[in-house]
């Protein structure tokens, strides 16, 4: 299936919304195996995605936002249909970026249904960038009225629901021809993420996961990292796609690969596979001992939940960096500094400690929950009781819930998948 992008850009200008529009367009197509070819006016200086994919070049024509056409318009319209027979010989489906609003492109648009005469088989996809009706300005009668007619074998793509029955009105649609096709988001790029998070967002699909854990740690085992696991599997079972990253730096001797040993099964045991329990010292070579901090950063950008039930602590900057990152914080009530430190806003499950809580020295303060695993009552009640926590404070709080939804449902492959990709293959 060969896809072309239709534009009539002669430059990249960085504060134009729609060069990025057609640039994620690009990105999205590419990144799922399509290799599209773009279409730009004579002139155009390929830069940034635009480097990646085939450009094609059409002539420049005659262009007024007014919408007023020289006698010898015919001359131009024929130029760019001959242009256009050429580049799109052997393309299956035309996007269009207000091919069929804007005036300034009659040209581009008479030359378009020219070409459908000769080529019934390309279907069109025509975004269009705003409901209103178009401003059918011009000055030859003919034109007038035929760029008021319906665009043959063609969707309009619309990137809100609400607005349907108006783009239907305005531009002479039947509300079933008009698609909704919501804006992307290019998170990766918006946030500037590292190489190595990159990796980790495409082999792990950590973008559409329901609930996502950055847990940085040395694998000592006062970290407790088994009740991050205990968590996840809890969230797990009630139905949510889960992603929990350890982040284990400086654990590649002694008791520290041991122990992660165990943590590979007792992640089992709470029901998380390799995909959804993901030592990330295990990812590259170059993360072997340690990653990047841009790359912590990132991911505590992705994840929106941090539990630290660590027994032993002075201050925990990671639990400081996840919560400027958004993320539902969990910390532990048998620690007792951490509430001197984070305050009432974090909650708060007890997880044990090396203080004595009643005096507040050396000590131990022991809160017995068994290691998740499938018969353990206990243990699965402690974990539920957190999981039904972390879920609530995602689901009420309309920043997270927000959050989540732009992060799930609007990242550039969601909405490839879900939207774009099927008017490709539509069948009527």
């Amino acid at each position: 299936m060969r896809i072309a992008i239709f534009t009539t850009f002669q430059g990249s200008l960085e504060a134009y919304s729609l060069n990025y529009v057609v640039q994620d367009q690009i990105k999205m197509f590419r990144q799922n195996g399509y290799n599209p070819i773009v279409l730009v006016a004579q002139g155009f200086k390929p830069v940034e995605n635009y480097v990646d994919c085939e450009i094609r070049y059409i002539p420049n024509v005659h262009l007024s936002n007014d919408g007023n056409l020289p006698p010898n318009y015919q001359d131009d319209v024929n130029k760019m249909y001959t242009a256009l027979v050429d580049v799109l010989h052997d393309i299956n489906v035309v996007i269009t970026h207000d091919i069929i609003y804007q005036p300034a492109h009659y040209i581009h648009n008479l030359a378009s249904r020219k070409l459908v005469e000769s080529r019934p088989d390309i279907r069109w996809l025509h975004w269009i960038h705003s409901a209103t009706s178009p401003n059918v300005l011009c000055n030859i009668k003919e034109v007038k009225a035929l760029v008021r007619t319906n665009f043959p074998n063609s969707f309009i793509c619309y990137p809100n629901s609400y607005d349907v029955p108006r783009v239907s009105k305005n531009f002479g649609y039947e509300e079933r021809n008009i698609k909704v096709v919501p804006h992307p988001i290019d998170i990766e790029n918006y946030f500037g993420f590292h190489q190595i998070t990159r990796d980790l967002i495409k082999k792990y699909d950590l973008l559409t996961a329901d609930v996502v854990m950055t847990y940085p740690v040395r694998l000592d085992r006062g970290k407790q990292v088994e009740k991050n696991i205990g968590v996840m599997g809890a969230i797990k079972s009630k139905g949510k796609t889960v992603r929990l990253l350890v982040g284990d730096f400086h654990s590649t001797g002694g008791d520290k690969v041991v122990y992660r040993e165990e943590l590979k099964k007792i992640g089992v045991k709470a029901g998380l596979n390799d995909h959804e329990l993901i030592f990330i010292s295990e990812f590259q070579h170059r993360t072997r001992s340690s990653c990047p901090r841009d790359v912590i950063k990132d991911l505590m950008l992705i994840s929106n939940v941090f539990v630290l039930p660590s027994k032993s602590e002075t201050y925990s900057l990671i639990a400081q960096e996840a919560a400027l990152s958004a993320n539902v914080l969990v910390l532990n009530f048998d620690f007792t500094p951490m509430r001197s430190i984070y305050g009432d806003d974090p909650r708060y499950f007890k997880f044990s400690s090396n203080i004595d809580i009643f005096n507040g020295m050396d000590g131990d303060t022991e809160t017995t929950y068994h290691d998740y695993n499938g018969n353990d009552d206990n243990g699965r009640t402690f974990y539920n009781e957190i999981a039904n926590t972390v879920l609530g404070e995602l689901k009420n709080n309309r920043v997270l819930s927000m959050r989540d939804k732009i992060r799930k449902d609007r990242n550039l492959n969601s909405v490839f998948k879900n939207y774009l990709e099927p008017l490709i293959y539509y069948t009527n």
